[in-house]
């Protein structure tokens, strides 16, 4: 399979998915659960509050895992999932947050005014948009690929 369909395939993947399991490491490893949009450059966003454990281990270190599964998956079923290497980090400018929280609203269909620039700077919500920047992606799928046949994809 060419490189471009495979990329197709995980960028669908990604779009019709909405949670992911995002682990850092600053002084300890720590895993959090989040929600999530992405860009046509597969660029995944998230909103989180700048005060909790993964998002001050971000600061520190930059470097992330991130897993999306199909779940619920059985043991019997076709496995299906994602595994990412890449670099995180808070994202400024206000029209840079702009358009990270407006993918991430669409995605999620968040409608509440409050999720805004604006209710940001007025601190009406405490969560802040991240950007993840993916640098290496394994795609298992095996109703594409048999088990231990699954690309790597370096980006």
């Amino acid at each position: 399979m060419e490189r471009k369909e495979i990329l197709g395939h995980i960028k669908e993947f990604l779009s019709s998915h909405f949670q992911m399991v995002v682990s850092t490491y600053s002084s300890y490893p720590w895993t959090s659960t989040l929600y999530y949009s992405i860009d046509r450059d597969m660029n995944i966003y998230f909103l989180s509050n700048p005060e909790t454990i993964h998002c001050r281990q971000i600061e520190k270190n930059p470097k992330v895992s991130v897993a999306i599964v199909d779940s619920p998956q059985r043991p019997t079923s076709l496995k299906k999932g994602i595994q990412i290497y890449g670099k995180a980090k808070r994202i400024s400018g206000a029209n840079k947050v702009k358009h990270a929280l407006d993918l991430w609203k669409k995605a999620l269909d968040v409608t509440s005014p409050l999720y805004t620039y604006e209710g940001m700077m007025r601190k009406a919500i405490k969560g802040r948009m991240y950007k993840i920047t993916p640098k290496r992606i394994r795609f298992f799928n095996e109703a594409l690929w048999k088990e231990g046949d699954e690309p790597l994809i370096e980006l």
